[in-house]
């Protein structure tokens, strides 16, 4: 009998896959604000549904346009700004733009770590 674990790799589906079954996350927007992904884990273990669920809606829409539409120059422009090490991307990645930086620290001002 081989056991095995399913973990979820979205921040945005981070509570709901706790809720079906998954046992943790592998989460990209864990690399720029690690704490705010684990008080959803945390508060989903605590089993306290609601303040779970704040702190899912907390993380989902920075999630979706941090990672999902501004992909890894996001993420890395995310960390820097977190005070984490995120560097310049890679070409043919170009880097976000003084419009996007901004709004990625908008975006993250409530999750700050």
């Amino acid at each position: 009998d081989v056991g095995f674990q399913v973990i979820c790799g979205s921040a945005s589906a981070m509570l709901a896959s706790l809720d079906e079954g998954a046992t943790g996350g592998v989460l990209a927007l864990a690399a720029c604000a690690p704490q705010a992904c684990q008080e959803v884990y945390q508060a989903w273990k605590d089993h306290d549904a609601k303040l779970a669920d704040e702190k899912q809606k907390r993380i989902a829409g920075a999630n979706k346009r941090i990672v999902g539409d501004l992909g890894i120059s996001g993420v890395k422009y995310a960390c820097d700004f977190n005070g984490y090490y995120g560097g310049r991307s890679r070409a043919p990645l170009l880097a976000v733009t003084a419009e996007e930086k901004v709004e990625i620290e908008s975006l993250l001002a409530e999750i700050r770590d």
